[in-house]
């Protein structure tokens, strides 16, 4: 496994304006506003900050701490910012929201990882009308396209900028956790880490769920981060989810940060903030394997039984519409190969196979997909989309062997 791996499970609140000094007072006062809308939406729960954990409902708990702005780390010299989010799209959709906001910041010369969790109800400016409520970063993404994305995170996040970006879905998430050693309980993990109905203070505690996540597991591992299977790890997860992180990169910040103290030991070298800072109080769960199933079953047992029941439904659901476009798509194959294309670039992008939990089944979906897409564009002349295509199956398939 490879420090990307963790960081992958493992986004201007204010606009520039333009025109009168009377003008860029009311775009401010409007911006306050709608920013005193979005406290007023979370301020029951910052009210009942002081009782906010529920100890007695979850019970696997390293312990519940108070984190305060003035008591992080402030280390020196280079830092590089990466933003982790995980995308809410259904299966072909194009673009979806950003339901996780993380950005993780290395600090080379210190040999530190910090880990910045944003809520995604967090007002940014999504460009729309300030009574729709939908200025939040999740938004952002979709409403303004990837580049406003990454500036209002920097902005949020209080960092100058963001180096490097990586996106994944629901699909790729699952092909992360089991690449980090998941591979009975991929699913029940990403549910434990997406559930936020089971705690008072909602998605707060889920995104900094989200965040500790990230931290333990790269502590858990990064010492495993230097030999050959690790490094075959890190290339599948590159090709799995979508990203500008290079495998050089990515060697080069393990580097670093290692022959600067950083180590699986380490744990005061890395460490969670919440942006904004609303809430201070937060529960710290063990997401180890063990951990995250006795989660699941408390989770499921508070808040809804019937959720093993329902998932079981869905993922059956999400199957045989999978299946559907992937005939459709073979039906097309002989006349048309750019509705191939059209059907099955989304699909593939997603690595939708992913969620599929038989194997074999999984593994002839993956093989189908790809094979179709590659004949269709060696057909369309598309030589550089055959080549990423046959890289990411030599890769996959590579890792699935080393497994």
């Amino acid at each position: 496994m490879r420090l990307f791996l963790f960081c992958a499970v493992c986004c201007s609140v204010l606009l520039s304006c333009s025109g009168s000094s009377d003008d860029a007072q009311a775009e401010m006062q409007r911006k306050q506003d709608s920013l005193d809308r979005y406290n007023d939406s979370i301020a029951t729960a910052a009210k009942s900050d002081q009782d906010a954990i529920d100890t007695s409902s979850f019970t696997i708990t390293d312990s519940t701490i108070q984190i305060k702005n003035d008591t992080y780390p402030r280390p020196a010299g280079r830092v590089v910012n990466l933003l982790v989010t995980g995308i809410d799209a259904r299966l072909g959709e194009h673009s979806g929201r950003a339901d996780a906001n993380h950005v993780v910041r290395f600090f080379l010369d210190s040999g530190c990882v910090e880990v910045i969790s944003i809520p995604r109800g967090t007002y940014a400016d999504a460009g729309y009308p300030d009574t729709s409520q939908f200025n939040m970063i999740a938004n952002v993404r979709t409403a303004r396209g990837q580049t406003a994305y990454l500036n209002e995170a920097a902005k949020i996040a209080q960092v100058s900028k963001i180096d490097y970006w990586v996106e994944f879905g629901f699909s790729q998430a699952i092909g992360l956790l089991e690449l980090m050693g998941y591979k009975d309980n991929a699913s029940s993990t990403l549910r434990v880490l997406r559930s936020r109905k089971a705690y008072a203070t909602g998605d707060f505690q889920r995104s900094y769920n989200q965040g500790q996540f990230i931290r333990q597991a790269i502590l858990r591992t990064f010492d495993k981060t230097d030999d050959i299977l690790g490094q075959l790890a890190m290339r599948a997860a590159l090709v799995i989810v979508e990203t500008n992180l290079t495998y050089d990169a990515t060697q080069y910040l393990l580097n670093e940060l290692r022959s600067h103290g950083f180590s699986s030991t380490t744990g005061q070298r890395a460490w969670v903030r919440m942006k904004p800072e609303m809430i201070s109080r937060f529960q710290v769960f063990d997401f180890d394997s063990s951990g995250v199933n006795n989660l699941d079953a408390q989770i499921s047992k508070r808040v809804d039984p019937t959720i093993p029941d329902s998932v079981a439904k869905r993922a059956a659901d999400y199957e045989r519409r999978l299946s559907g476009i992937i005939e459709k798509a073979a039906a097309d194959s002989a006349k048309s190969p750019r509705k191939v294309i059209t059907s099955l670039h989304r699909p593939f992008s997603q690595r939708s196979w992913l969620q599929i939990q038989d194997k074999r089944r999984r593994a002839a979906m993956k093989n189908r997909i790809c094979g179709l897409l590659i004949s269709a564009y060696s057909r369309t002349g598309q030589q550089n989309s055959v080549a990423q295509v046959q890289q990411f199956l030599d890769i996959d398939n590579k890792a699935n062997a080393g497994r």
